[in-house]
């Protein structure tokens, strides 16, 4: 494990914030502007909360509630879950799989300075593999890591997977396809290709 790795070593510097006061069809364009998948809420100017792309489907879209009448207050999660920067990537991906999250925000002194995905994580350390594994299967907790007999996997198996790590390479991948008893990415599955 690469325990020498904090959190600031792989954190990402790009941030969007908007203030609690701000519609969520707002943050919606925000979001889609700058082709993130989240949003910190912030509050006089201190990181409160989180709006993902899930908050927006299943507190908006879902309930049928007009977004240009809904404010970020009333569908960020909170309290933030944070992490300092200094911390090691291991404790951050430990903390992520524990409270089923897949962003965490990074702040020191009260300050937004950075974020951390699963995603950053993962390509970090093939190591981390194993804790990361975690947040996706929770995340997906009928597909590739459920644990059943053989029988009842066969039967389930989906041919394509959107988004989990390839069993060839180790690599996150955004599509994967069964091929052979085995979740393979595109490069990998062209690849093998080659060699049939």
């Amino acid at each position: 494990m690469e325990t020498d790795l904090s959190v600031s070593d792989v954190m990402s510097r790009r941030l969007i914030t908007a203030d609690v006061s701000e519609t969520a069809d707002r943050l919606g364009r925000i979001m889609a502007d700058a082709g993130v998948g989240c949003i910190i809420i912030t509050k006089e100017g201190h990181p409160i909360g989180i709006v993902t792309e899930r908050d927006l489907v299943v507190k908006i879209i879902s309930k049928n509630r007009q977004p240009s009448k809904v404010k970020a207050q009333d569908i960020m999660s909170t309290p933030l879950i944070t992490i300092p920067p200094d911390k090691s990537v291991e404790l951050a991906s430990r903390e992520m799989a524990r409270r089923r999250i897949r962003r965490l925000p990074v702040v020191q002194d009260r300050k937004l300075i950075g974020m951390v995905s699963d995603s950053d994580l993962i390509l970090v350390s093939s190591e981390l593999g194993e804790i990361l594994r975690d947040i996706i299967r929770q995340n997906n907790p009928e597909g590739e890591f459920a644990v059943e007999s053989e029988w009842e996997a066969e039967e389930k198996t989906p041919t394509v997977f959107v988004q989990g790590i390839c069993e060839v390479c180790g690599n996150l991948a955004e599509s994967l396809e069964y091929i052979d008893g085995a979740y393979v990415c595109t490069r990998c599955r062209e690849e093998l290709s080659l060699y049939q």
